[in-house]
């Protein structure tokens, strides 16, 4: 009797693990990635941080190849539509568009669009973010702004 609990108790573990991989696999029910989107603040820290913020840095757009030129349009986006406020951002936004020809190139105007010229294939769209990670990459670019200056 001692047998057949024992083979009961590992046919219901291997059940448990299947139906676990095929729930995974299931069409629809959402990426990693739509799933990371809206998680900002304390809604990551029941996570752990190290495989939060990981994931995290993995979406986020490397902003060292951007030019000055997009990294301003971009910032001003982030202004106009109030995911950055406040005098470091104006300053930043007004000592970048100062430079000459910058706001007259294809980067500025992309940037004013949401688009952040990496480099890659694609451009990082801002438009496509939730709200609490179009903040974090409008600091990035501010920090990167501030740093061009």
């Amino acid at each position: 009797m001692r047998y057949s609990h024992g083979i009961f108790a590992c046919l219901t573990a291997i059940g448990v693990l299947a139906s676990s991989a095929h729930a995974q696999s299931i069409p629809g029910m959402g990426s990693a990635e739509n799933a990371m989107g809206g998680m900002t603040g304390n809604s990551m820290s029941g996570m752990g941080s190290s495989m939060g913020s990981g994931m995290m840095s993995g979406m986020l757009p490397n902003l060292s190849s951007a030019s000055s030129g997009n990294i301003a349009g971009v910032l001003s986006y982030c202004v106009q539509n109030n995911y950055l406020s406040g005098s470091g951002a104006t300053s930043a936004l007004s000592g970048l568009t100062s430079k000459a020809g910058l706001t007259s190139s294809s980067d500025y105007t992309a940037g004013q669009n949401g688009q952040l010229l990496t480099g890659e294939s694609n451009p990082f769209s801002l438009s496509t973010l939730k709200s609490g990670l179009k903040q974090k990459v409008c600091s990035m670019v501010l920090n990167r702004a501030q740093n061009l200056l």
